[in-house]
């Protein structure tokens, strides 16, 4: 069984596992870099914006959306998203990341191992996405283009940012298919029984995702 699972709870975090079932037990063979168009209960009105997990979106002046991973904690009006993501648009702090170009399927997957959950995904230009850190009152993350962006110079999410980059480049910028797969079986009464997909990163960090 080959098939993608998100990695995190937010949009384009996914990879590619193969999945052997021997006696009835599944058990993770390899992981690879992949993903999928993402199936959506109706039709999408806007093939720019991801089909799921997305918190907020702008359509004036310039189309830009957020996805964060504290979803939970905001409010049913989804105010702190909305407040974030302004944060990254008006007035934001931009500053070029001055290591080499980023390797987004190495950087994401790395993100993702982390377990972060003020983990954050953002579109902020045409064509980009962005990946970084965020709370409901700071907020930074680098886009695929090597441009880093936060809410102002002294961002506290910058410093949780410019650490990750840190980390990661002494990782070695690792391969998704370095970071080892386990399966952990879910039967806790909070939803479906299942199994959900854990990444272990090169340094021994690890995440669990569904």
């Amino acid at each position: 069984m080959v098939a993608p699972l998100p990695i995190a709870a937010v949009p384009n975090m996914t990879v590619v596992a193969r999945i052997r079932v021997r006696n009835g037990q599944p058990d993770v063979e390899a992981i690879f870099t992949g993903g999928y168009i993402e199936a959506t209960a109706s039709p999408k009105g806007d093939l720019d914006l991801p089909g799921r997990w997305v918190d907020w979106e702008n359509r004036v002046p310039a189309p830009s959306w957020i996805s964060v991973g504290w979803r939970d904690k905001d409010n049913w009006r989804n105010s702190g998203a909305r407040a974030t993501l302004d944060r990254l648009v008006k007035e934001a702090h931009i500053e070029p990341y001055d290591g080499p170009e980023v390797d987004w399927p190495s950087w994401r997957t790395f993100v993702a191992a982390k377990g972060n959950p003020y983990v954050t995904m953002a579109g902020l230009s045409p064509d980009l996405w962005a990946l970084g850190h965020s709370t409901p009152t700071t907020a930074a993350v680098i886009q695929q283009d090597g441009m880093i962006v936060a809410d102002c110079s002294d961002s506290p999410s910058l410093a949780v940012l410019r650490g990750w980059l840190s980390e990661w480049e002494a990782a070695g910028r690792p391969a998704p298919d370095v970071h080892t797969p386990i399966l952990v079986r879910r039967d806790n009464g909070q939803g479906p029984s299942g199994w959900d997909l854990r990444l272990i990163d090169p340094s021994g960090t690890c995440s669990l995702r569904r």
